[in-house]
């Protein structure tokens, strides 16, 4: 409609309402007033009367961060026609949000009781508009019964708190694994299907305990099948007089790594049998100061004859390598 003060084009609730959801089902008791309620909805908005308006509220918002002028909310545009010229209401805040202009509201008490009693439950804004029906500035805006436009409800008590719960839920979908857009049921489906995937934390440590003992006792299972293999290996060597008793320690050691128990048994295979029993078979065999090499001896320079000729790139296998410390050490 036109203010009748100036030439200014003003739209009021003749135009457009918004509703104001105020009170939840649990009764009055649970009434809690709105801090931030929608006062326009974005872009371009048919009217009843066959008028249209175009909504800008990043518009909006500028002109009203420029005055820096609260404005006031009334009952029934009560302040623009003199009939109640006290405000019930004053916008601290416009912001411009994806669904349209919001305000966040301080309220009087005399506002409060009006929104207690739900006796006017929609937000009409009264705003200055250009002939082709841009909004450019926001007037006033008032608590009125009847909705102008002839649409759904456009606004309820607190749109942050919504925004934040879609936030939420969107942040629990992508933790999911789920489109960010997924839904409750979906969310709660996939939970469900997780849920079931997993163990109880008790049932979890006894596993790993019982994980722990099992490898233990087949790690002493293997140690004790190869102390046995090497026993078995050195005592047919005692047998067939390749070794002495005194050279069973040496051997034995020589056998701690499955490694090292390979090259014993290469050994061994090119050792010739009947050694001729000495009467010294608790004794020490003597060492390399003595003119002889014992066991242990023998295998560590044939093991080092093997990388020396490696490092010219010569292969040498143990049975050549022995020989050869035998020959050059006799």
């Amino acid at each position: 409609m036109t203010n009748p003060a100036s030439n200014t084009n003003l739209l009021t609730s003749t135009g457009l309402a918004l509703e104001v959801v105020t009170a939840s089902a649990d009764g009055a008791d649970a009434f809690k007033a709105p801090e931030w309620v929608q006062i326009t909805p974005r872009g371009k908005v048919p009217c009843r009367d066959g008028r249209s308006f175009t909504f800008e509220p990043e518009r909006l918002v500028a002109r009203f961060e420029a005055e820096g002028i609260d404005v006031p909310i009334d009952l029934d545009h009560g302040i623009m026609t003199g009939t109640r010229p006290d405000a019930v209401g004053w916008i601290k805040e416009l912001q411009a949000r994806a669904e349209g202009l919001f305000a966040r509201v301080e309220w009087l008490e005399s506002g409060l009781e009006v929104l207690r009693a739900r006796t006017r439950r929609f937000v009409s804004p009264t705003f200055h508009h250009t002939k082709e029906g841009v909004t450019t500035w926001l007037h006033s805006a008032a608590l009125v019964a009847a909705p102008a436009l002839s649409m759904a409800a456009l606004a309820h008590a607190d749109p942050t708190s919504q925004q934040q719960q879609d936030i939420s839920m969107k942040g629990i979908a992508e933790a999911l694994g789920l489109n960010p857009e997924a839904d409750e049921a979906a969310c709660l489906s996939a939970f469900n299907t997780f849920k079931s995937g997993t163990v109880a934390k008790a049932v979890h440590e006894e596993t790993l305990a019982k994980l722990e003992a099992t490898t233990s006792e087949l790690n002493g299972l293997k140690k004790a099948q190869h102390d046995k293999e090497v026993s078995d290996v050195l005592e047919a060597a005692l047998s067939a007089r390749k070794i002495t008793p005194a050279q069973k320690d040496s051997y034995a050691a020589l056998c701690a790594t499955d490694e090292g128990f390979e090259q014993v048994k290469a050994l061994l295979s090119a050792t010739a049998e009947g050694l001729v029993r000495s009467g010294l078979d608790e004794k020490k065999a003597p060492n390399a100061d003595g003119g002889s090499l014992d066991a242990a001896a023998l295998s560590a320079k044939a093991t080092a004859y093997q990388a020396e000729q490696a490092a010219k790139g010569i292969t040498v296998d143990i049975v050549t390598a022995v020989n050869h410390v035998k020959e050059t050490s006799a």
